[in-house]
C-alpha cells in the first residue's frame, strides 16, 4: 500500500520545471542528495543516481536528456525486502558528465566536489523551491498525518550540504531544525509549517490531504474537549447535589428542618426527593418555578443555616 510520503513524492515527480534555471536547481539537489561520483578507467567522470523511487529516477533521466543531452542506463536491483527495489541511473552522453556537473555547480573549475549550496543556483524564489523539491524527492520523507504527529525531514550524510539546506529552508521562511545521529537530519514540525512547505515545493494535493486530516483532527479534539468539560461539570454537579442531600438528611435526622424558613424547607424537600437533580431541574420542580440563580442563592443560604444549626446541635 502506498504511503503518504510516497504519494507526496510521486506527485512531485510529475511536476516538471520549465525554466532552465529551475531545472538546474532541482537536478543539482537530486544529484547532491542521491548521486555518487566515480572516475572511469579512461579518466572520465561518471555519475550514478540511486533511489527506491522509480518516479524520481525517471524524472532525473528525462531532465538530463531534455536539457543537457545526457543519456543513461537504469539498473534495477532487488533489495531483498518484500516488494522493494532499488533503481540506479548511470549517466553518460555526448556532453561529458563533467561539463554537466560543472553547470550544476557540483564540480568546481579545479575539479573539486562542491558540497555547499551555491548561491548562484538559488537566487530566485522559483529556483529555491525547485532545489528544495529535488532535495525532498531524493532524501525526504513525511509522516502519515492520520497516525502520527506532523513531521517532515530530509536526510543527508554531508554536513556542509545539511547546513546549506537548513539555511535555505529558513531563508524561505520555514523554521527548520537540524540534528545528527548517524546522518544529518533537517526537519520541520507542525501542520501549518509543513503545509506551507508542501505548497511551496508544488505538492498541492498532499497539502490538501494534510489540511483535511488536520481539520478533522481539530474538530475531533474540540468535540472531545467539550465532552470532557461537560462530563467534568456533570460529575461536579452530581457530587455537589449528593453532598447537599446528605446535609439535609442530617438536619432531618435531628428534627432541624422545621427551623428553616418555608421557602428553604421546600427546597430541602425537593433535594431529598431528587438527590441527583441539577439546580436548574430543582428550579423547574419548585412552585412557582425558580431560575437556576435563584435556586443557587437559596441553596447556599440553606447550607449556611444548616451548618449553624448542626454545629449548635453538637454535630
Amino acid at each position: 500500500m502506498e504511503t503518504f510520503s510516497q504519494r507526496t513524492k510521486n506527485e512531485l515527480a510529475r511536476k516538471y520545471p520549465h525554466q532552465r534555471c529551475c531545472v538546474k536547481a532541482e537536478l543539482a539537489a537530486i544529484v547532491r542528495a542521491s548521486g555518487s561520483l566515480h572516475l572511469r578507467a579512461n579518466r572520465s567522470y561518471g555519475v550514478t543516481v540511486s533511489s527506491e523511487s522509480a518516479a524520481l529516477i525517471r524524472k532525473t533521466l528525462l531532465l538530463l536528456k531534455n536539457y543537457f543531452q545526457l543519456t543513461g542506463r537504469i539498473v534495477v536491483e532487488d533489495t531483498g525486502q518484500f516488494n522493494r527495489r532499488r533503481y540506479s541511473l548511470q549517466l553518460f552522453g555526448a556532453r561529458t558528465v563533467r561539463q554537466v556537473l560543472a553547470e550544476l555547480n557540483i564540480l568546481s573549475a579545479g575539479l573539486y566536489l562542491e558540497s555547499a549550496i551555491p548561491s548562484a543556483l538559488v537566487q530566485t524564489d522559483c529556483c529555491r523551491a525547485a532545489f528544495l523539491r529535488g532535495a525532498f524527492l531524493a532524501r525526504g520523507s513525511i509522516t502519515d498525518p492520520q497516525r502520527k504527529n506532523y513531521h517532515l525531514e530530509i536526510v543527508t550524510e554531508n554536513e556542509e550540504f545539511a547546513l546549506g539546506l537548513n539555511y535555505l529552508m529558513n531563508l524561505c521562511g520555514f523554521k527548520a531544525g537540524t540534528n545528527y545521529r548517524k546522518d544529518y537530519t533537517i526537519y520541520l514540525k507542525g501542520a501549518e509549517t509543513i503545509g506551507k512547505f508542501l505548497t511551496y515545493i508544488g505538492a498541492h494535493s498532499a497539502f490538501l490531504a494534510l489540511e483535511e486530516v488536520r481539520v478533522v483532527k481539530e474538530m475531533r479534539n474540540e468535540v472531545n474537549r467539550l465532552v470532557n468539560c461537560e462530563t467534568a461539570n456533570l460529575e461536579k454537579s452530581v457530587r455537589a447535589a449528593l453532598e447537599q442531600a446528605e446535609i439535609i438528611k442530617q438536619l432531618k435526622a435531628k428534627n432541624l428542618l422545621g427551623k428553616l424558613p418555608p421557602n428553604l424547607r421546600e427546597l430541602a424537600a425537593l433535594r431529598l426527593d431528587h438527590p441527583g437533580a441539577s439546580l436548574r431541574e430543582l428550579g423547574e420542580l419548585a412552585t412557582p418555578p425558580l431560575s437556576k440563580s435563584a435556586v443557587n442563592h437559596r441553596m447556599r443560604k440553606l447550607l449556611k443555616l444548616a451548618e449553624n444549626y448542626l454545629v449548635g446541635a453538637g454535630n
